[in-house]
């Protein structure tokens, strides 16, 4: 039986918490006015933000939680010179996610460079949706919209559930955004956002089982000298895909697992990445596999399958977003 006590949870929070590095001091001194906000913290409302010393060469990344304990992906990476790249950003029902990074945005600086969406459920798109839903879109503006999802037949046909929340995606965010870039997300673009890049690694496997997650297209960031690999929900047989398709180009220090840390990617695609740490993008109730009625391992999940493997697999640290996680 696993504890949140017993399990690797990494990363004590730093006394220093939210003060630039002395790196980052550096290159602030070096890049424009205008993006000077995005390399320090937002004065917002974390949830107990923790702040982790891992990156060389300055720049930030937030690893943030769900405002209402819920399933959700929202990754920001600030490079040294101010360059953000979103991945996903949050759940859509009940719009917290969307306000609570709306406001984080603004504050960073108000700028998006490139916002990368892993795939058409909307426990990832959902905050960008909420956001798009206020006219002035929390006073952000959006560089480069970037998603690969397979045809709009294709999703509703193989998950019929998903016709509830396309619209928001369809109509509500692109829509809203009809002006803003479209940009290319084929597997092998490289893009560099200052001294930080990212690859897209694969286009969407057409998997007719767990459509949508499968569907999943990853990307690799190369940031502070760290490699991170976001696997957004993708299952077990586009992992397979996933794996005969790179090879090697798999193994990355840090891996997002894949379905907020259960019955996503299997055993052995995480051996295949190597990582020296994970990030679990996983609610207090999934953590547990805990029902509605508070016992723990009463729930049909299997993030404790998932635990054992990172043990195995001799995973260093292991970050739990119960809370936000800030990696400097």
């Amino acid at each position: 039986m696993f504890t949140r006590k017993g399990f690797l949870t990494g990363g004590a929070a730093l006394a220093a918490c939210g003060r630039l590095s002395s790196a980052e001091a550096d290159a602030l001194k070096r890049v424009p006015p205008a993006e000077k906000a995005a390399l320090t913290t937002p004065e917002v409302k974390f949830k107990d933000l923790q702040t982790v010393k891992m990156l060389t060469g300055g720049g930030r990344v937030y690893a943030l939680s769900s405002r209402i304990d819920s399933i959700s992906l929202s990754t920001v990476f600030v490079s040294p010179e101010g360059k953000v790249l979103v991945v996903d950003g949050g759940y859509l029902p009940q719009g917290a996610d969307g306000k609570f990074l709306g406001d984080f945005l603004h504050k960073l600086g108000g700028h998006v460079d490139y916002w990368f969406i892993t795939h058409a459920h909307d426990d990832h798109f959902g905050a960008l949706s909420t956001m798009c839903e206020k006219p002035d879109l929390y006073g952000v503006t959006i560089g480069e919209l970037i998603y690969n999802f397979p045809d709009r037949e294709w999703l509703l046909a193989n998950e019929p559930s998903s016709k509830a929340y396309l619209g928001k995606f369809y109509e509500t965010i692109l829509n809203r955004l009809k002006n803003v870039k479209r940009g290319d997300c084929s597997a092998g673009r490289v893009v560099n956002f200052g001294s930080w890049s990212f690859e897209i690694l694969n286009d969407p496997f057409l998997i007719k089982n767990n459509a949508i997650n499968n569907s999943s297209v990853m990307i690799s960031v190369k940031a502070g000298g760290k490699t991170w690999l976001e696997t957004g929900d993708m299952g077990v047989e586009g992992g397979r895909d996933a794996m005969k398709k790179l090879g090697a180009r798999l193994k990355h220090d840090i891996v997002f697992l894949a379905h907020h840390g259960q019955n996503g990617t299997d055993k052995e695609f995480y051996a295949a990445v190597k990582p020296e740490a994970a990030v679990w993008p996983t609610p207090s109730w999934l953590w547990d596999n805990r029902m509605s009625n508070g016992t723990y391992g009463s729930g049909p999940w299997r993030t404790n399958y998932t635990k054992c493997w990172m043990q195995d697999l001799g995973v260093k640290k292991n970050y739990v977003l119960l809370k936000d996680y800030l990696f400097i």
